[in-house]
């Protein structure tokens, strides 16, 4: 513990030493420090606690770094930068107290989870799926989730407006809908489950397998217009390695940096000089893919470069901006919404196939209208979960609203950790938090919490099918446990301990 606290101060120390450099070759007398230091503080106190890259605090490390990622790195670029940011004369704003209070409130929810859970009386074993059953699982789950996505995307609803909405929706029955979007959500835990087959069986053939998935991905994703799916392999590729083994898969972060670098720009291009300049469909992309690659890349400098130039990856990760015209505007010309967008997730297990009127709030678009940012109505504005908590209740929404989503990430951080057990649930249900819980983060509440609920609730029929493997903790295994005991897809074995490493 000790030597934890010194890595924190040394962490703070060296941020510190970097924002007086900064600062004194920019020559800014910029009214962010102070608060940039607070937060850093506040989002580096993971480290304290943190027991493994898979441990019971490795999700409040991954949600802190996203939190300094959403609402500081916009500040710190502009201090290294040399770059104008908002100056007042007090040294932390309303948005910044907000911000940072928010924080508070979620290091406080996931440390008080973990302590309950550490409370609690400790199962002496836990159950497994069998490798085989992983793999062909995830075969089925993947391939059903990629096609029904493509229909979806390509065929049925080929752009956002409302418009097109209403029409796709209109051209199927209420149940084939319900079926797609149940198809689409089955695909990240079919790519999951083939990750997790591919790290712990080490099989020749499933590295090709992982690598023409993600690639197969990042088309899709282009060809959609949609950055996150196009990432989606990836993402899930690196964060299931790191959980499973515990360190990070440096291979797979190299290539993560080289997309960012490099890819992400050509996706941005793709989305101004393609679908909107040209106003292309999917499926017109699909049919003349090769010309629309060289439209591409001969508009990539154009697009992103110049002062009117798209955004970087880290300043659309930036949500600083969405929190200030929240909290300035709620309660100075803008209504408190009292909770209405936060209506969905009570009827979170209710179709609409068997109800009909069932509220639907696009809190994005419903953002966009009520603090005036564009005159389309087709416009999304990310509100993030803390902007949305306070534009609902204030004060009291951040404080408790914050307090609860800790407690959530902090129950699974600590009920399902892969540093106890190694199981496929337990991965299932890790990744898919850090996935729409953290990454997720950025858009509005019910969408995100209604679609983690269900899923949820999926893993655990699927682990009731199909998990039969009986594992022990890891911490109780001899020294050279590292091999299993017995073959996991072997019958007759009356212990089995499948996929352990040292």
């Amino acid at each position: 513990m000790q030597y934890r606290f010194g890595l924190y101060a040394a962490l703070n120390l060296g941020f510190l030493l970097l924002m007086g450099i900064a600062v004194a070759f920019s020559g800014m007398d910029n009214a962010r420090f102070v608060y940039l230091l607070l937060l850093f503080a506040l989002c580096s106190t993971s480290v304290i606690d943190l027991d493994g890259l898979n441990g019971r605090y490795s999700l409040l490390a991954i949600f802190m770094l996203a939190y300094f990622v959403f609402y500081g790195v916009g500040d710190l670029t502009a201090l290294i930068f040399a770059k104008v940011t908002e100056v007042t004369e007090s040294p932390v704003t309303m948005t910044e107290a907000v911000i940072l209070v928010g924080g508070v409130m979620l290091v406080l929810g996931y440390r008080l989870a973990v302590w309950a859970m550490e409370h609690r009386r400790p199962r002496p074993e836990a159950k497994d799926w069998s490798q085989s059953a992983a793999l062909i699982v995830g075969l089925i789950l993947w391939a059903i989730g990629t096609y029904a996505t493509y229909r979806w995307y390509v065929v049925i609803i080929t752009d956002t407006t409302n418009e097109t909405v209403r029409k796709g929706l209109n051209s199927m029955s209420m149940l084939s809908a319900t079926l797609y979007i149940l198809a689409q959500m089955v695909q990240p835990l079919g790519i999951l489950l083939l990750v997790y087959v591919y790290r712990v069986s080490r099989t020749a053939y499933m590295l090709p397998l992982i690598i023409g998935i993600v690639i197969l991905q990042v088309a899709l994703g282009f060809v959609v217009d949609i950055k996150g799916l196009a990432m989606l392999a990836g993402v899930i590729v690196i964060v299931s390695s790191l959980l499973i083994e515990g360190r990070l898969p440096k291979v797979w972060v190299a290539a993560a940096v080289a997309f960012i670098i490099v890819g992400f720009p050509i996706l941005q291009t793709y989305r101004t000089a393609v679908r909107g300049d040209r106003g292309l469909t999917p499926a017109a992309v699909i049919q003349n893919f090769r010309k629309t690659l060289d439209i591409v890349l001969s508009a990539e400098k154009k697009v992103n470069e110049g002062r009117n130039r798209a955004q970087t990856f880290l300043e659309r990760a930036s949500l600083k901006g969405s929190v200030q015209m929240i909290v300035e505007g709620t309660g100075n010309g803008v209504e408190f919404q009292h909770g209405y967008t936060l209506t969905p997730i009570a009827a979170a297990f209710v179709p609409k196939l068997l109800w009909a009127g069932k509220t639907e709030v696009l809190t994005g678009q419903l953002v966009n209208k009520a603090f005036h940012v564009t005159d389309s109505d087709n416009v999304y504005i990310s509100p993030s979960h803390l902007g949305e908590l306070y534009w609902n209740f204030g004060w009291s929404g951040v404080v408790l609203g914050m307090t609860i989503i800790g407690l959530t990430c902090g129950y699974v951080g600590a009920g399902f950790n892969l540093r106890d057990f190694r199981t496929v649930t337990r991965l299932l249900v890790t990744v898919l938090t850090i996935r729409q819980l953290i990454w997720g983060f950025e858009g509005g509440i019910a969408a995100i919490y209604v679609v983690w609920i269900r899923s949820v609730a999926g893993i655990g029929v699927l682990h009731l099918l199909f998990a039969r493997v009986h594992v022990f903790p890891r911490s109780a295994q001899s020294p050279n446990s590292g091999a299993p005991a017995a073959d996991a897809d072997q019958p007759g074995s009356d212990r089995r301990y499948p996929n352990l490493l040292t």
